[in-house]
């Protein structure tokens, strides 16, 4: 659904290249998503600068709603995408208590905050990445919960897969990490790498049969394309379809 085609109906849906909202525009209410990815992007001079992904389960849009502020970022579809809208005010009469309002706008005063501190992050020069400086963390409560505290990476290539036999913990080298994810047919057992090229690091579908999908561009080793680029800040990368579980946040923060 395009910016401008209304929001009557409760459930939303865009396709991939939608804007749901533009930055500083007035906020209508805020969106839960269902399936599919927002990326949020930071408009300065003219220049749109990736800050941050939401993916589903999670809500688009809330700090707008809880402060009353126009939007701080752009919000658009990086694939087809269903939503739940919810408009401002039902939303506000959800947090009636005086306790819960006040923490929910410190929350959202910070989360604010690191939007900016992210397009700081991101307009920094990629070429120049720090080898120790990557940091890969679960971004799914499946990947979360065998990772922590994430875990950084300073060998390239990197190998990401499933187990082949049972494990109690994921398994972990220099340059490999196994899930203990039996059962999942989404994860492979080789199923991306973290390859340095040219200064510039890239994720590899290594022909996984769902493929792997980078800051919403799906790749495959049998497809046109097998590769895709990681920018500078937190990128989202799942390993098969989007229903796919496997869901995994690399960080790249600039040196120095």
């Amino acid at each position: 659904m395009p910016e401008d085609n209304g929001m009557e109906d409760n459930q939303v849906a865009f396709k991939a290249g939608d804007v749901v909202y533009r930055q500083g525009s007035p906020t209508k209410g805020a969106f839960l998503i269902l399936e599919g990815q927002i990326n949020l992007w930071r408009e300065e001079k003219g220049a749109e600068t990736h800050i941050a992904f939401i993916g589903g389960g999670e809500l688009l849009g809330e700090v707008s709603v809880i402060e009353g502020r126009p939007h701080s970022v752009t919000a658009k579809a990086s694939m087809d995408t269903k939503a739940l809208f919810i408009p401002a005010e039902d939303f506000r009469k959800s947090f009636n208590d005086p306790l819960v309002r006040h923490v929910l706008h410190t929350l959202a005063a910070r989360l604010r905050s690191s939007y900016a501190f992210n397009a700081a992050k991101a307009g920094a020069d990629a070429s120049a990445i720090g080898r120790d400086a990557i940091l890969i963390e679960g971004y799914s409560p499946q990947v979360a919960g065998l990772l922590p505290s994430g875990l950084p990476i300073s060998n390239f290539p990197f190998v990401v897969g499933n187990v082949t036999a049972p494990s109690e913990g994921p398994v972990i080298s220099v340059n490999q990490l196994q899930l203990p994810m039996i059962g999942m047919t989404e994860l492979a057992h080789r199923h991306f790498e973290i390859v340095r090229r040219d200064g510039l690091l890239w994720i590899k579908d290594l022909g996984a049969p769902s493929g792997t999908i980078v800051n919403g561009q799906k790749l495959s080793k049998y497809g046109q394309t097998a590769t895709a680029r990681l920018h500078v800040g937190k990128n989202s990368v799942i390993a098969g379809s989007i229903e796919s579980p496997a869901r995994f946040a690399i960080t790249l923060p600039p040196s120095g």
